[in-house]
């Protein structure tokens, strides 16, 4: 099993960022080779069911999650229920701090079907890092200089 863990620092609050995460139905606009996201399932215990699609040259992948939101701490939790992978675990972590946030992204995971793990696993933490770099660029496209105020 693979791990990647990352924290990024943010100039946006904890809040905004979370509520930019957990847009999951926006997700094919801007996180790279996602063609289509879509929330199946939204529970009375705050979690989500959603499926995202994700295509790379030849290869087309659909795996359906459930998301855990939780709002103290401010945290995502993903769980792969239905796809390619023989482990998934995603979790994604806000904390205010003085100047904006800190965003504490991890995933674990094992790819279930062997010529996935050969093609795609050695160049995951470049796909994460840009999978990263799309949600910053989004918050700025969303919340631009428009911070809220403490």
């Amino acid at each position: 099993m693979q791990t990647i863990k990352l924290t990024r620092q943010s100039p946006f609050t904890a809040q905004q960022m979370y509520d930019m995460v957990i847009d999951v139905d926006h997700y094919h606009a801007f996180v790279p080779h996602c063609t289509a996201s879509r929330v199946r399932e939204r529970r009375d215990d705050g979690s989500m069911l959603a499926d995202l699609v994700i295509a790379y040259k030849f290869l087309r992948e659909t795996y359906r999650s459930e998301i855990v939101l939780d709002q103290a701490p401010l945290r995502v939790t993903v769980n792969q229920d239905r796809g390619p992978f023989r482990h998934l675990f995603n979790q994604w972590q806000f904390i205010d701090t003085d100047s904006g946030s800190d965003v504490i992204f991890e995933l674990q995971f094992e790819f279930a079907v062997p010529l996935l793990r050969k093609i795609i696993a050695p160049m995951m933490t470049r796909v994460v890092e840009r999978f990263i770099e799309a949600f910053e660029a989004r918050a700025l496209a969303l919340y631009g200089d428009e911070r809220d105020p403490r």
